[in-house]
């Protein structure tokens, strides 16, 4: 059942259905675009329309009561070509030449470019126009459009396109220097979605049977465009009846990646979108509530909004731009075609909104920077000692009380030789050194313990006697001196070294292999195998195994000294160690 319309046409009204008043009115302003161009073109349009009425009426005099496509398409052919009513001679041999020449067009539209060389290039770009086909897309129709410029099957061209990807991919990965084989390298399938992007937003759509025309390289006269207004109803109509079973299912598949890309779509348009109220809302807790939001993007909110708020403000409105102009681009082009002046717009100004962005993210990363430097070299005093910030940090988050620093040069804590190769760089842990062995040092830490016995263990390391690790409960002092092995071997790195060497004296067979046929040893094993290039730091492991609490609520305290007072021995030697504090009921 179709719905059948009445239109007035030169004052006369016609029953018409849809289908055929869509090729009419295609039909019309397709005919009026190409005479509009010429001097006089206007009266021109009007003649044909005139005699279009003229044929409708006769439709309407033999009886027919509502017009459909096929009698539309009678019309057309009746009209002929409109060339041959622009009415005087010169026009009609000009058009007789226009023919002749668009006889040679379409003979060279046919014939291919490659035998040309650059010429055959030029050529090809003079005659088609690279355009997206809304005929035949499934994403954006770039593909459906260069295949319809280069005369190649649309399907086959998307298959040789996916194929080429996937070969690209797999050879990217086998060639690829990480250790950990993958089937695909994502990167090329990204590289691919950018140009196919970049295209996207490029190449305009072609709409109009002019358009469709240059698309395909053929001439834009009325005879052609007369032909593509009625090859588009037809194709409609007719493409589900001439796909094979083959294509439809190809087709299939691409419309359900098709519509999972739209999905996705879709889904990054409200992460975007969520993502810039997210950041509307932090900025106006940094701004009206700080204590609310004392850190942003990393930057320390008082110091950022102190004096430099336009550069704060200004960095706000380059990301929200940043965030929003994508999402607006994906909603409006998943409703609406956007134009290409539009789409180019609207990149330039997402382009502008991320430069500005990173600039001025940039330099308040840097004001954020200096003022935590200045801070974290700023002293701050713990028991009437001062230490530095970062040392602050790690002794009040860890719970360590500073009892004694005399001659410790400031240095309460370090890093950077833990025994653990893989947190070497960046484990700190308590520290104390001096030339001349003058550091009276002495840092300690409490829990409160219900009855039980409990043991505690202790990583540490000196190069001298006299450093210890204690406990205290309830007066009574426990002390286990530190070894005495320099910078390099230590207790656990001999620990480590042994298990591995007794592994593979014994049970060979039964190692584990990793990703690349090499032995995989437990990670701690080989981490402190590996500390100091092999060598080791020094550390060793400590146990009080038998602390014995009889009261609830008891404190027990734990800490590293060298204080002669409370150890009754003196330090002789420059530094010592210690971390790992591990207090745990047998």
């Amino acid at each position: 059942m179709k719905k059948n319309i009445t239109i007035n046409l030169c004052g006369r009204l016609f029953n018409i259905d849809e289908d055929a008043y869509e090729l009419l009115h295609n039909y019309m302003e397709t005919l009026r675009n190409y005479f509009k161009r010429q001097e006089g073109g206007e009266e021109i349009a009007d003649d044909i329309e005139e005699r279009i009425a003229e044929l409708l009426d006769e439709l309407k005099a033999s009886g027919v009561e509502a017009v459909n496509i096929d009698h539309v398409k009678d019309i057309i052919n009746r009209v002929g070509q409109p060339e041959q009513m622009e009415g005087d001679a010169e026009s009609a041999d000009g058009n007789s030449a226009n023919a002749d020449g668009n006889t040679n067009q379409q003979s060279a539209y046919h014939q291919p470019y490659g035998h040309k060389g650059i010429e055959g290039v030029k050529e090809f770009f003079k005659t088609r126009r690279l355009y997206r086909n809304p005929k035949d897309k499934m994403f954006a129709g770039v593909v459906s459009g260069l295949a319809s410029s280069f005369e190649i099957e649309a399907t086959q061209l998307r298959l040789a396109i996916i194929l080429v990807m996937l070969v690209l991919s797999f050879l990217g990965s086998f060639f690829s220097r990480n250790y950990t084989f993958v089937l695909f390298n994502m990167n090329v399938v990204l590289v691919f979605l950018g140009i196919y992007i970049i295209l996207a937003l490029i190449m305009p759509e072609a709409e109009t049977p002019e358009q469709q025309l240059k698309m395909q390289g053929k001439p834009v006269n009325m005879a052609n465009l007369t032909n593509e207004v009625v090859q588009n109803v037809d194709e409609r109509a007719e493409r589900p009846k001439h796909r094979g079973v083959m294509r439809r299912m190809l087709n299939g598949v691409m419309h359900f990646f098709a519509t999972c890309f739209k999905v996705l779509l879709v889904m990054l348009a409200i992460s975007l979108f969520c993502a810039g109220v997210i950041l509307i809302v932090w900025s106006l807790l940094a701004i009206y509530m700080p204590d609310q939001a004392p850190y942003f993007f990393d930057w320390y909110t008082a110091k950022i909004l102190e004096g430099n708020m336009p550069l704060f403000l200004g960095f706000l409105v380059a990301a929200l731009l940043a965030l929003f102009i994508p999402a607006y681009g994906i909603v409006h082009s998943l409703v609406s075609r956007m134009s290409v002046l539009h789409r180019i717009l609207a990149i330039v100004l997402w382009i502008v909104a991320m430069v500005t962005a990173v600039c001025l993210g940039v330099m308040l990363t840097q004001i954020s920077d200096d003022y935590w430097h200045q801070k974290r070299n700023a002293p701050v005093t713990i028991n009437g000692v001062e230490v530095r910030y970062d040392e602050y940090d790690f002794l009040n988050e860890n719970g360590w009380y500073i009892l004694n620093a005399e001659g410790c040069n400031g240095r309460l804590t370090s890093y950077g030789e833990y025994y653990m190769s893989n947190h070497s760089a960046g484990r700190r842990y308590l520290d104390s050194y001096d030339d001349h062995h003058r550091q009276r040092y002495r840092v300690e830490r409490s829990d409160t313990l219900m009855p039980g016995t409990y043991e505690l263990t202790v990583a540490a390391r000196a190069n001298g006697t006299g450093a210890f690790v204690y406990t205290l409960v309830d007066g009574k002092k426990q002390l286990i001196e530190i070894p005495a092995n320099g910078n390099e071997g230590g207790g656990i790195w001999q620990a480590a070294r042994d298990s591995i060497d007794h592994m593979v004296a014994t049970i060979p067979d039964q190692i584990p292999k990793g990703p690349q046929g090499t032995p995989d040893f437990p990670d701690e094993w080989e981490e402190a195998v590996k500390a100091n290039d092999g060598k080791g730091y020094g550390w060793n492991r400590l146990k009080f195994d038998n602390i014995v609490v009889t009261k609830p609520n008891t404190v027990v305290s734990y800490g590293l000294t060298s204080d002669p007072e409370f150890t009754g021995q003196t330090w002789l030697g420059q530094w010592f160690s210690a971390c790992d504090f591990e207090l745990k009921k047998k």
